[in-house]
C-alpha cells in the first residue's frame, strides 16, 4: 500500500464513528478502574473540559467545573491564566479532600499538557500565592511548612523544561495575589499526581495527608506511531448480547473524545451516556442512522422544553422583581442574571438604592437599520427598563463599539446618579423584546404598558445560557470600566488602563467560567475603552 493510501486509510479510521465510541468506552473503562478499584469510590470524578467530559459518566461523577487548557501548558508557552484561575475548584478539592481530574490526548503523548504540566503550575502557583497571604498576615511557623514545590511527571516532563517554568511561578503567584480574584482559604497546599493507563499501580495517599490531592488521570492508551512501541491497545469489542453476541474488530483512536464537532454528527457528551449501552451495542453501518436520530430527537426535546419554560415563565412572571430578586449581586449597585455562579456572590445591599434602572440584552445577527441600540421602555412598576441590541463584534465590529458608546452615553445622561443611588441590572433578553421596543421607538412613543413578561435566564437552555454569558461578560467590563462605581472595588476615577480592563474581566469570569469571552469581543471592548 502506497503512502496516499495510507494517509486515506488512517483519515477514515481515525473519523469513523465506530472507532471513537469504542475507543472512548474503552479508555472510560480505565477511568472507572482508577476511581472504583484502585480508590474505591474514595475521589469525586471531575471532567476537564471539553474532551474529558466524554470519559465521565454524569451519573457517576462530580458536576464540578474545571478548565486547564493544554496550550498553558504547551513547551515555551507555559502560564497561569488569570482568566481560567480555577479557584472555586482549590476550595472544592480541599472541602472533598482531593479528586480525579479526567482528560485524554491524542497520538504520541503519555498526558495531555493540561494534565502533565498546567495542573502542576496551577498548584504551585495557587499555594505560593496563599503562602504570600499567609507571609503578610505574620505567620511564619505556617509559612515555613507550607509546600510550593512544582511537581511534574518526571517520565513526561524533562528536567531541562521543569527547570525553565519554575523561575517564573513566583512571577505568576504575585500576580494571582495581588489580582482582585478571590484567594481561597486553603488549610493543606495543593498537590499533583499523575496516572496513565501504563501506570502499575496507585499513589499512596494517606487517609489523612498533608495536602489536598489533585490526582490527573490521562484516559488514553499511548500510540506511538508504527514501530510498536506504546501501551497495549484494545482492538476488538462485542456487540449484543446472549446467543447474539459477536466479537468485531475497531481501530483504537486515542484522544477519541477531542473535537468531536468534525467526527460526531451532533453527538455530545450528554446524549452519548445516556443512550451509551444503544449506542455501543449497534453494528458500523446503522451506527450513523441511530445517532442522526437521537441528535434530532434530542434537539425536538430542546425545543419542546425551552417552549415550556417560556410559557411557563410568561404565565407566572408578571414583574420585574423576580429578576431582581434572583439576578447576582456582583457589587452593591451592579446585579446580573446570568446563572447560577461558581462561587458565592455577595449579599444584596439594595435598601439605599433610591433607583433600578434594567437593562435586557439582545443579541442581534445583524446591525439595526435604525440609528440608534437604545430603546427606552419607561412605564415600569420596579423602575425604566432599557432594550439594548448587541451586534456580533466579530462580524461587524464597528456597529458593536457603536452599540457600546450609545448606552454609554445613555445611561450617562439620564442616570446620573448610577453606581450611587442609582443601582443597574443586566439581563438577557429576548427578540420580542426588542420587537415591540422598536415599534414604539419607530411611532415616537414610549412604551406605556409593561409587557406580559420578562424571563429570567433560568428560562434558556445550557447553550443559550453560555452564549448569554459570553456576550453580556464583555458589555459588563465596558460598563463597569465607564462606570466605576459600579465595580466591587469602585474608585472615583480610575485610569482606564489594561491592567483596569483584565481586573474587571478576571473578576466576572471567576463568577461565570464557562462565559470566558471571545478574543473579537474583548478586542473591541479595550479599543473602545481605551480610545
Amino acid at each position: 500500500m502506497n503512502d496516499a493510501a495510507k494517509a486515506i486509510k488512517k483519515h477514515a479510521a481515525q473519523h469513523d464513528l465506530f472507532n471513537r465510541l469504542h475507543s472512548i468506552a474503552a479508555d472510560e473503562r480505565f477511568v472507572q478502574k482508577v476511581a472504583q478499584e484502585w480508590f474505591s469510590n474514595r475521589f469525586e470524578v471531575i471532567a476537564n473540559q471539553r474532551c474529558g467530559t466524554w470519559y465521565c459518566d454524569p451519573s457517576t461523577s462530580s458536576k464540578a467545573y474545571a478548565y486547564f487548557k493544554s496550550t498553558d501548558g504547551h513547551t515555551l508557552n507555559w502560564d497561569f491564566n488569570l482568566r481560567r484561575s480555577n479557584l472555586s475548584l482549590a476550595s472544592y478539592a480541599e472541602e472533598k479532600g482531593g479528586f480525579l481530574l479526567v482528560d485524554s490526548t491524542r497520538r504520541g503523548k503519555r498526558m495531555p499538557d493540561g494534565l502533565s504540566k498546567t495542573v502542576p503550575i496551577w498548584c504551585s502557583v495557587v499555594n505560593r500565592a496563599v503562602q504570600r497571604r499567609r507571609a503578610r498576615g505574620g505567620d511564619a511557623a505556617a509559612d515555613a511548612e507550607w509546600d510550593t514545590t512544582l511537581y511534574l511527571p518526571a517520565q513526561i516532563v524533562s528536567p531541562s523544561e521543569k527547570a525553565q517554568i519554575e523561575p517564573r511561578l513566583d512571577v505568576w503567584a504575585e500576580s494571582l495575589e495581588t489580582s482582585v480574584l478571590p484567594l481561597p482559604e486553603l488549610k493543606k497546599p495543593l498537590r499533583p499526581f499523575f496516572i496513565h493507563p501504563a501506570t502499575s499501580r496507585p499513589p499512596v495517599i494517606d487517609a489523612n495527608p498533608a495536602f489536598t490531592p489533585i490526582i490527573c488521570v490521562s484516559a488514553s492508551r499511548w500510540v506511538n506511531g508504527e514501530d510498536g512501541r506504546g501501551d497495549p491497545i484494545p482492538t476488538a469489542t462485542r456487540l449484543g448480547d446472549g446467543w447474539f453476541a459477536r466479537t468485531v474488530a475497531f481501530d483504537y483512536v486515542p484522544g477519541a473524545g477531542d473535537d468531536d464537532e468534525l467526527w460526531g454528527r451532533g453527538l455530545k457528551p450528554a446524549l452519548y451516556h445516556e443512550h451509551k449501552a444503544d449506542l455501543l451495542s449497534t453494528p458500523r453501518d446503522e451506527l450513523p442512522g441511530l445517532v442522526d436520530d437521537l441528535v434530532e430527537e434530542g434537539t425536538g426535546i430542546t425545543a419542546a422544553l425551552e417552549k415550556v419554560h417560556l410559557a411557563d415563565s410568561e404565565s407566572t412572571t408578571s414583574s420585574l422583581e423576580t429578576l431582581w430578586t434572583e439576578a447576582t449581586v456582583v457589587s452593591p449597585t451592579l446585579l446580573v442574571d446570568l446563572g447560577p455562579t461558581i462561587r458565592s456572590p455577595q449579599s444584596s445591599v439594595l435598601s439605599s438604592v433610591t433607583q433600578r434602572v434594567t437593562v435586557r440584552v439582545v443579541d442581534i445577527a445583524k446591525p439595526s437599520s435604525s440609528t440608534s441600540y437604545v430603546h427606552a421602555c419607561e412605564a415600569t412598576s420596579d423602575g425604566p427598563v432599557i432594550v439594548f441590541s448587541l451586534p456580533s463584534a466579530r462580524t461587524h465590529p464597528k456597529e458593536y463599539g457603536k452599540a457600546l458608546g450609545q448606552l454609554v452615553e445613555h445611561l450617562q445622561s439620564k442616570f446620573p446618579a448610577l453606581g450611587d443611588k442609582a443601582a443597574l441590572l443586566i439581563s438577557p433578553g429576548q427578540q420580542s423584546e426588542l420587537d415591540t421596543a422598536v415599534q414604539f421607538s419607530t411611532i415616537g412613543e414610549q412604551q406605556k404598558s409593561e409587557p406580559s413578561t420578562w424571563p429570567s435566564s433560568l428560562h434558556l437552555s445550557k447553550p443559550d445560557l453560555q452564549a448569554s454569558q459570553k456576550s453580556l461578560l464583555p458589555l459588563l467590563v465596558a460598563l463597569t470600566c465607564s462606570f466605576p462605581k459600579l465595580g466591587h472595588d469602585a474608585v472615583d476615577d480610575p485610569d482606564v488602563d489594561k491592567g483596569v480592563i483584565a481586573a474587571r474581566l478576571h473578576s466576572l469570569v471567576a463568577l461565570w467560567p464557562e462565559g470566558n469571552p471571545p478574543r473579537a469581543a474583548l478586542k473591541r471592548v479595550n479599543e473602545f475603552l481605551m480610545s
